[in-house]
């Protein structure tokens, strides 16, 4: 009997301040927010990975604070995508390797890498292949190896030959829902990847009832010939990654 796809629902980060009281308790401190977290959703995606590279050490905490089961995604280091934009330097390799490297610790646990691109990030399919060349080479060298997903911010990226290049290396391109950057529903891997950046105003926006309803019969649909789904809300302003990503999951799981 075919196993259904997994369904991954979350938020973009888990430390908010102004969190506190409205999900976490207001006692809570330091990782007990990731263990209450993990109670909640199956997966998170950790945003301060682009602008630090953490040690192993953190992966291994966050590993010991969560259920077996739980999934962790991570943005790609801003080193490498804005300030490098992915020409293949030295600095780039050793830390793309290092990156690779150091989060194999969370084993099964390790989720999705997502490479966001910055909107000044003009179209270039050679630079592009150039990098996910190097990136499928040593992730076939690592034993748990992660997804790769991309986030154009540009609408110039939003073309067949682009498509075409994700689906030679499995690589999904990230649906970045929200009122700044282009949209995209195209299906480039064995997976799909969801960024939900408010319908509205940017980060700081609800989605309505009728709008999640929306998106869950899309992702239902669509994940039915895939291996997994991510879903993540960035909208995180009044806690409304929160309560969205808890409607999504009443819709889906």
């Amino acid at each position: 009997m075919k196993k259904g796809p997994q369904i991954l629902i979350g938020t973009s980060g888990w430390h908010y301040n102004h969190w506190l009281g409205l999900f976490y308790p207001e006692s809570i401190t330091g990782y007990n927010e990731l263990t209450h977290f993990a109670k909640h959703f199956n997966t998170v995606e950790n945003n301060s990975s682009f602008y630090r590279i953490s040690k192993e050490s953190t992966y291994k905490t966050w590993k010991s604070k969560t259920p077996e089961g739980f999934i962790f995604s991570l943005k790609l280091n801003k080193i490498i995508t804005h300030i490098n934009r992915l020409k293949l330097t030295d600095e780039v390799k050793e830390r793309t390797i290092y990156i690779l490297n150091s989060t194999q610790v969370l084993e099964s646990k390790l989720g999705c890498i997502v490479i966001q691109l910055p909107a000044s990030f003009k179209l270039d399919v050679k630079l592009l292949e150039s990098y996910l060349k190097f990136l499928e080479k040593e992730i076939k060298k690592l034993k748990y190896p992660p997804d790769i997903a991309i986030e154009f911010r540009r609408k110039d990226w939003f073309i067949e030959k682009v498509f075409t290049l994700l689906r030679k290396y499995n690589a999904a391109i990230v649906a970045a829902q929200s009122s700044r950057y282009p949209d995209t529903r195209e299906v480039t891997a064995d997976f799909m990847y969801i960024r939900m950046h408010g319908p509205e105003k940017l980060f700081s926006s609800s989605y309505t009832d009728e709008q999640l309803k929306e998106w869950a019969k899309y992702i239902k649909k669509s994940s039915k010939r895939l291996k997994r789904a991510y879903v993540y809300f960035n909208n995180d302003f009044h806690g409304y990654a929160i309560s969205n990503a808890k409607r999504l999951q009443e819709l889906l799981l």
